[in-house]
C-alpha cells in the first residue's frame, strides 16, 4: 500500500482499499438468568476500531499517483484536510479535534470523485468512552456507572457515542442481571435480610431504569440528530433496533424485580415509560397508555388480554413511547399497502409518528399474539399534503442480528385524518404509522420561478428604496439628528442583510463560506431589529422630555445598535459554530435549539418595542397639552410613532412568514415572506423620505440647486451653512429645541 501527499508536496496522507467492516452487537455467553437472553457482562469495546493496516509516511517520487489515473484532489471537509487519493481507495485520517478515532473517506472509482455523503465519521467518539470503559471493567454497580452514561450524553455527541451508548446500555442490562443475582435471598437468610435483599434489587432497578431512561432521552435529542446522520443508514438501523429491545428488557428486569403491584412511571422528552406489575384477579379496566394523553399518541390493551395473559394471578406489562427514533429504523425494505394515489405518483417512505412499544410477560419472541386485537393511535410528525397513504406498522427484528424491516403483517388501519391514525392489530410489539412522502414544494416549476423572480425584483427594488434612504440620510445637513441617525444604521443593516441574503443564501456548496453568510445575516438582521428597538425608545425620549439639551445619545445608541448583536453572534458561534449554515440555506440550523439565538433576541426586541411605544401613544393621546403651542405638533409625534409601529409590524410578520416557511416549507409561507422582505426597503423609503416634509423641503432645495441655478457647491447638501456659526446638536438647533421643530 502506498501513501502520497497532494500533489507530490510532501504532506502525509493514508489510504487502503475499500473493505467492509460489521456492526457486532457486542454479545457474548455469560451464564444467563433462567428465561432470558445471553447478555454480555464483559466491557463493550469502545466506538473506535484501530485500523491495521493504516500507515503513515512521506510520500516518495515513486508512490506519485500516475498522472493519467483519476484520482481524488485534494479537499477540507468536515474540518478536515484530505489529501490527493486514488480511486477506490479510502483515505484515513484522525477525527476533528476532541475526538478519538479515525475516519475515512471514500474516492469513487472510476470517476474519481469523493463520496457525495461525505465523510465517515462513525468511528469518531469523545474521550469519555475510555472513561466509562474503565468504570465497567471495574465492578461498579450497573446503577452507577447507567447513572455516569446518562451525565457524559447530555454534552455534544459524535457518531461514536451513539453506538457505544447503545452497546453499553446492552452490557449492562447484563451487568445489572450479574449483580442482582448476587442479591438473591438464600436458604439461610433470616426473613429480614432476605426482606433487605428483595428491597435492595428494586432500588437497584429503579435506579437503572431510571438512568437508562435520560441516557436514550439525550441520544434522541435533535441536536443529537448530527450525530445519528454520521452513521451509515445499516450502522442507524442496528443502534435503533438495539436501543428498542434493550430499553424493553431493562423494563422487564424492572417488572420482574417490583416487591407489590406497582405502576413506575418515567416521563422525558424523547421517551416515555412505564412498567405494571398487576393483578389479573377481579374486576380489570382496560390500561391505556400514556397517563397523560396530551401528547396525542395512545395504545390500549383490553382487560380481556390481560386476564388470558396472566400467569399466577399476575401480569407484568411495558409500554414505551419515543420521539425522534423513526428516521433511525429505515424504511428501506418496508412492506406498504399502496393505495391508487401513493401507485401514481413518486414517492418515499418516511415514518411519520412516534414508535410505540407495548410488551407483556417478557417471551423470547419480540412478537407476542393476542386474542383481542391492540388499538393505538398515534400523532402524525408531519402533518401535510405531502404525505398520505398512512400504513399500520411494526418493526420485526431479528434479535440476533439486530437487523429489521417494517411489516404491516396482522395490523390494519382503523381511521385516519390529517393529524392522527388510529390502528389495531393482533400481536404485541413496535408500532408506527408510515406514510408515503412527495414533495410538494419542488413539484411545481412555476412557482420556483415566479419566488425567484420575486426574490431577485422584490430585494433589488428594496435595496434601491434603503440606497437612497442612507444617502438622504448621510448627505443632507439640514437632516441630521439622533433620530434620523437611527434611521440611517436600520437602513444600512438592512441593506447588508438583504444584500447578503440575495448573494449567499444559497451557497451550500460551499460550507465555510456558508457559515461565514449565515452569521453574517444572524447579526445584521439583529442588527436591523435592535435599531428599530431603539427608535421606540428614540420617540420614547422625544415625547417624555419635550425640550431636548445639545448632548447627543448617538455614541450609546451604536454601541447598543452594535454591540448587542455582535455579543449575542458572538456567544453563539463560541457555543457552536457549526450550527452557522445548513444542507439547504445559509442560516442558521432550525433541528437544534441553535435557531434560538435568533428567535429569542428577534422576540424580546419585539416585545420591548411595543412597550415603548404604547407608552409614547398613551402620553401622545392622554398628555397633549405640551403639544398644543404648535399645532403642527401633535400630528408629527402622531406619524412617526404610527411608522414606527408600521415598521414593527412588517419585520416581525416578515420573520414570522420565514420561519413557518423553512418550517412547514408550504408555498403560500414561501410567497408571503419573499413578498414581505422586499417591502420592507420601499416602506422606509416612502414613509421616512416622501411622507415627511421636511425631507421633501431638502429633496426640493437640492433640486433647484443642481437643475436651475447649477450651482453645485452650494447645494443643499451643505444646507446647514446659515447655522454654521453653532454647533449641531441633536436636531441641528441651538441648546434647546422643541420636539416641534422637527415637522
Amino acid at each position: 500500500m502506498s501513501t502520497t501527499g497532494p500533489l507530490g508536496m510532501g504532506s502525509t496522507t493514508t489510504s487502503t482499499t475499500l473493505r467492509t467492516t460489521t456492526w457486532s452487537p457486542g454479545r457474548s455467553t455469560t451464564p444467563s438468568v433462567p428465561g432470558r437472553r445471553n447478555r454480555s457482562t464483559s466491557t463493550p469495546s469502545p466506538a473506535v476500531e484501530v485500523l491495521d493496516d493504516m500507515t503513515t509516511h512521506l510520500p516518495s517520487a515513486s508512490s506519485q499517483i500516475p498522472a493519467l489515473e483519476e484520482s481524488c484532489e485534494a479537499v477540507e471537509a468536515r474540518e478536515i484536510m484530505w489529501f490527493k487519493t486514488r480511486q477506490g481507495q479510502l483515505a484515513k485520517q484522525p477525527c476533528p479535534a476532541g475526538t478519538i478515532g479515525v475516519s475515512t473517506y471514500l474516492c469513487l472509482a472510476p470517476d474519481g470523485i469523493w463520496d457525495p455523503q461525505g465523510p465517515d465519521l462513525s468511528n469518531c467518539s469523545s474521550p469519555w468512552v475510555n472513561h466509562i470503559t474503565q468504570k465497567l471493567k471495574s465492578g461498579e454497580t450497573a446503577a452507577n456507572i447507567a447513572r455516569e452514561l446518562a451525565e457524559q450524553t447530555r454534552n455534544h455527541l459524535n457518531a461514536g457515542d451513539i453506538t457505544y451508548s447503545v452497546r453499553a446500555m446492552d452490557q449492562l442490562v447484563g451487568l445489572l442481571d450479574v449483580q442482582l443475582r448476587n442479591l438473591t435471598p438464600g436458604g439461610k437468610d433470616s426473613a429480614a435480610r432476605s426482606l433487605n435483599k428483595l428491597q435492595k434489587r428494586e432500588r437497584s432497578c429503579r435506579a437503572y431504569v431510571q438512568a437508562m431512561v435520560e441516557t436514550v432521552n439525550n441520544l434522541l435529542q435533535p441536536q443529537a440528530s448530527n450525530a445519528w446522520r454520521d452513521l451509515t443508514t445499516s450502522d442507524q438501523l442496528r443502534a435503533a433496533t438495539m436501543l428498542l429491545d434493550t430499553v424493553e428488557e431493562s423494563a422487564f428486569v424492572l417488572a420482574d424485580n417490583l416487591l407489590k403491584t406497582d405502576i413506575v412511571r418515567e416521563n422525558t422528552d424523547n421517551i416515555q415509560l412505564e412498567v405494571a406489575r398487576l393483578s389479573t384477579e377481579g374486576n380489570l379496566e382496560d390500561l391505556k397508555f400514556p397517563e397523560n394523553m396530551g401528547h396525542g399518541s395512545t395504545i390500549q390493551l383490553s382487560a380481556n388480554t390481560l386476564k388470558q395473559n396472566g400467569r399466577n394471578g399476575e401480569i407484568r406489562v411495558a409500554f414505551v413511547l419515543y420521539n425522534n427514533l423513526g428516521p433511525y429504523l429505515s424504511t428501506e425494505n418496508a412492506s406498504m399497502k399502496l393505495g391508487t394515489e401513493a401507485m401514481s405518483t413518486n414517492h418515499s417512505v418516511i415514518v411519520n409518528s412516534p414508535v410505540i412499544t407495548a410488551a407483556i410477560n417478557k417471551e423470547f419472541s419480540n412478537k407476542v399474539y393476542l386474542a383481542d386485537p391492540v388499538v393505538f393511535t398515534v400523532k402524525h410528525i408531519k402533518q401535510s399534503e405531502e404525505n398520505f397513504n398512512p400504513n399500520c406498522s411494526f418493526w420485526s427484528y431479528s434479535k440476533r442480528t439486530m437487523t429489521g424491516y417494517w411489516s404491516t403483517q396482522g395490523c390494519r388501519l382503523l381511521t385516519t385524518n390529517k393529524t392522527h391514525t388510529t390502528c389495531s392489530c393482533n400481536h404485541l410489539t413496535n408500532f408506527a404509522v408510515l406514510m408515503a412522502h412527495v414533495e410538494v414544494k419542488h413539484s411545481d416549476a412555476v412557482h420556483d420561478l415566479l419566488l425567484d423572480v420575486i426574490t431577485w425584483v422584490g430585494i433589488l427594488l428594496s435595496l434601491v428604496c434603503l440606497l437612497i434612504c442612507i444617502f438622504t440620510f448621510c448627505f443632507f445637513r439640514g437632516l441630521q439628528s439622533d433620530r434620523n441617525t437611527i434611521h440611517k444604521n436600520l437602513c444600512i443593516s438592512l441593506f447588508v442583510a438583504e444584500l447578503l441574503f440575495l448573494i449567499g443564501i444559497n451557497r451550500t456548496d460551499q460550507p465555510i463560506a456558508c457559515a461565514v453568510f449565515a452569521a453574517l445575516l444572524h447579526f445584521f438582521f439583529l442588527a436591523a431589529f435592535t435599531w428599530m428597538f431603539l427608535e421606540g425608545v428614540q420617540l420614547y425620549i422625544m415625547l417624555v422630555e419635550v425640550f431636548e439639551s445639545e448632548h447627543s445619545r448617538r455614541k450609546y445608541f451604536y454601541l447598543v445598535g452594535y454591540g448587542m448583536p455582535a455579543l449575542i453572534v458572538a456567544v453563539s458561534a463560541a457555543v457552536d459554530y457549526r450550527s452557522y449554515g445548513t444542507d439547504k440555506v445559509c442560516w442558521l440550523r432550525l433541528d437544534t435549539y441553535f435557531i434560538w439565538s435568533f428567535i429569542g433576541p428577534a422576540t424580546l426586541i419585539i416585545m420591548l418595542n411595543v412597550i415603548f411605544l404604547g407608552i409614547a401613544l398613551y402620553k401622545m393621546f392622554h398628555h397633549t397639552a405640551i403639544l398644543k403651542p404648535e399645532s403642527g405638533c401633535l400630528d408629527n409625534i402622531k406619524s412617526w410613532v404610527i411608522g414606527a409601529i408600521a415598521l414593527l409590524c412588517l419585520l416581525g410578520l416578515t420573520w414570522a412568514f420565514g420561519l413557518m416557511y423553512i418550517n412547514e416549507s408550504t408555498v403560500i409561507m414561501a410567497y408571503l415572506f419573499t413578498i414581505f422582505n422586499s417591502l420592507q426597503g420601499m416602506f422606509i423609503f416612502i414613509f421616512h423620505c416622501v411622507l415627511q416634509k421636511k425631507v421633501r423641503k431638502e429633496y426640493g432645495k437640492c433640486l433647484r440647486t443642481h437643475c436651475c441655478s447649477g450651482k453645485s457647491t452650494e447645494s443643499s447638501i451643505g444646507s446647514g451653512k446659515t447655522s454654521g456659526s453653532r454647533t449641531p446638536g441633536r436636531y441641528s438647533t441651538g441648546s434647546q429645541v422643541s420636539i416641534c421643530s422637527l415637522k
